[in-house]
């Protein structure tokens, strides 16, 4: 009798604790979604919809019963206005739309068929994620005044299962994927979960859900780690997972993330995918070099182009001088003009963030930062990550790890896969769907199941173990 009473007070405490998570998340009010996939405009493309070159940006699908779809725009549109405001590239489109709420009233202006068009209408919710063999919770993280959306999947039939926590990379969008289910992270979190282990996300701010006075692209890396981070301590707190057995899985920049929250918290192990182990300031160059040999720039003019950019990479990873204190070297204004870059670092961005989250990001030592791991490693290496660029950086995590935690480290090479967990025959097919423009759809119908194979067998050993 006495073990009945012990029994019904601890599934009470479940249950208040299960209620305080839900009653969060309905304090989160579901953002607006137009239904939209984005991509730069070029020339050619405002030429064919009689479209002012320079302007707008290229609509290449439209999801329908969506914002956008209900406006009467198609796949192939070009998006000029939002609310009356000038949108000319992603970056200003998030802006515009970032706290966008559901039923709020908004006004677009494309181009279609030749045509420019203006209308207006009421913004429908986000969608939300489905999978049969999951039970899905939204949920958010709280603080300093930011509100995180979190996602949890966790296995059906399955009670407190291991979890994965996926650190998203660089890019300033939702991980969400209602939108599109068959796009291969969102096909990643379905296999960890078929192989039972619960799945957790967090928006960066500003992303999904999110509600704060900073967006992800005005963040510093410092400021983005503290996001995940304050995700970890909820995770945490969830009476729903095995705290005992949390992974870290560092996708691309997340990667970096993940050995931060490694040595604060002591995961059971991290998983890191497409990533490098050197600073920023000697990867710009060792990019440079190793994209052009791959899209076949002629030797001499790589060179050139590293020789010349050299200075602008110093000034903004080596000395932390301000963007405008940058461009007050005329050679290096010359460059980034002739890049068609100029005006977009002037307003403080760079590569689609904010040009101090290059700075934080360089000063991180990941050499000692990975010296001081404990947990267990698993660095993997895509064979065709244009991004990554080789294997060199992951077999060198694994030795830095086993440097001071013997056995701790190992590495892998996943045959055929790339940056993207897409499957391709051979780098020169990777390449060129990035020249023709067909990657977008390799990362929706061509999913690579090597790293969920590769890391649930990981896992488990641990467990076991």
């Amino acid at each position: 009798m006495n073990n009945q009473k012990i029994r019904i007070k601890e599934l009470i405490c479940i249950l208040i604790l299960l209620l305080s998570f839900g009653t969060n998340a309905q304090e989160l009010k579901r953002k607006a979604s137009l239904g939209i996939a984005m991509a730069p405009m070029t020339d050619s493309i405002a030429i064919a919809n009689n479209a002012e070159k320079g302007i707008g940006i290229h609509i290449p699908k439209v999801w329908s019963n969506s914002t956008a779809s209900n406006l009467g725009m198609k796949n192939g549109a070009i998006l000029t206005k939002i609310n009356g405001h000038e949108i000319n590239n992603i970056r200003m489109l998030i802006s515009e739309i970032e706290n966008l709420l559901a039923d709020d009233k908004i006004s677009m202006t494309y181009y279609q068929d030749g045509k420019s068009n203006t209308k207006q209408t009421k913004a429908i919710a986000r969608p939300l994620e489905e999978f049969d063999q999951a039970n899905i919770y939204y949920n958010q993280v709280d603080y300093d005044g930011n509100q995180l959306r979190s996602i949890l999947y966790t296995p059906k039939d399955v009670k407190n299962p291991p979890v994965v926590y996926f650190l998203q990379g660089y890019v300033c969008e939702t991980t969400e994927f209602a939108n599109a289910p068959e796009f291969t992270i969102k096909k990643l979190i379905n296999d960890w979960v078929l192989a039972g282990f619960a799945v957790y996300r967090v928006e960066k701010p500003g992303m999904g859900d999110s509600q704060c006075d900073k967006g992800c692209m005005d963040l510093d890396f410092n400021e983005e780690v503290e996001g995940f981070r304050q995700g970890y301590l909820s995770l945490q707190k969830n009476p729903l997972i095995d705290h005992e057995n949390i992974f870290l899985f560092g996708h691309s920049m997340g990667g970096i993330v993940a050995p931060i929250l490694a040595n604060e918290f002591k995961p059971k192990g991290l998983i890191t995918y497409g990533i490098i182990i050197n600073t920023w300031f000697e990867y710009m160059q060792e990019m440079s070099r190793v994209h052009g040999e791959l899209f076949s720039v002629p030797f001499a003019e790589i060179e050139r182009d590293v020789r010349r950019s050299i200075p602008f990479w110093y000034d903004l990873l080596m000395t932390n001088k301000t963007n405008l204190e940058i461009l007050e070297n005329e050679t290096i204004r010359g460059i980034l003009e002739e890049e068609g870059i100029l005006e977009d670092f002037k307003a403080g961005y760079f590569m689609d963030r904010h040009y101090t989250y290059w700075q934080t990001l360089n000063k991180i030592s990941l050499i000692d930062t990975w010296l001081a791991v404990e947990s267990n490693v698993l660095a993997i290496y895509g064979e065709y990550d244009i991004e990554a660029l080789n294997a060199n950086h992951v077999k060198t995590i694994a030795a830095v790890v086993n440097s001071t935690h013997p056995g701790k480290g190992s590495y892998q090479i996943i045959p055929k896969a790339d940056h993207g967990f897409v499957h391709f025959e051979s780098m020169e097919e990777n390449i060129a769907s990035h020249n023709s423009g067909e990657y977008g759809r390799r990362l929706r119908d061509s999913y690579h199941d090597g790293v969920a194979k590769s890391t649930v067998k990981w896992m488990n050993e641990l467990i076991k173990n």
